[in-house]
């Protein structure tokens, strides 16, 4: 079974990635996946690492300019090829992982622990920014994916379900 590397572009997404896709069934440990935040170590050297090695790779990026920057990265490295872009690339349509799971059916989560009612109008960044402020990064994605384990696999966004699918697609050697 072959390798794949996950790169995520920060801590909150590793965690949140790998708790929703146990969620949804999979275990990556045992397909053979291995997430790993790239902000630190950089995406070219490890995809052109993944390539050498014949390790199969897709990445996550938020949709802020960094993450543009980086999905940029990603298409240059495979020639702008749409279909290759399908296979190795997740674009996040939001700032980051907790604009997104936020906009996601998840934000009475961010009121609860930025300790805001909900029906106190305050906009969504100021939510999210007193909700990290608060606890922290890591400790607010542990509250979304625990709520997210309450409500049910249905709760888990599509994107990340079908991410998931392709992630796992990958690992399987692309049969199915």
């Amino acid at each position: 079974m072959p390798a794949v590397g996950c790169w995520w572009e920060g801590e909150t997404e590793t965690w949140v990635i790998n708790e929703l896709a146990r969620q949804c069934g999979h275990h990556f440990d045992a397909e053979g996946i291995k997430v790993i935040e790239f902000a630190q170590s950089g995406l070219k050297p490890l995809v052109k690492f993944a390539r050498r090695m014949g390790i199969e790779w897709h990445v996550l990026v938020d949709g802020d300019e960094a993450g543009k920057k980086y999905a940029a990265t990603v298409r240059s490295l495979l020639n702008n090829d749409r279909e290759a872009e399908r296979e190795h690339l997740t674009a996040l349509p939001a700032l980051d992982m907790e604009h997104f799971m936020y906009r996601q059916g998840f934000s009475d989560v961010f009121h609860r622990v930025a300790q805001i009612p909900e029906n106190i109008p305050m906009n969504l960044r100021k939510v999210i920014s007193k909700a990290i402020h608060r606890s922290s990064k890591p400790d607010l994605a542990i509250e979304v994916a625990m709520e997210a384990g309450r409500r049910g696999v249905d709760s888990v966004p599509t994107l990340l379900k079908k991410m998931f699918s392709r992630v796992l697609w990958l690992a399987r050697g692309r049969a199915d």
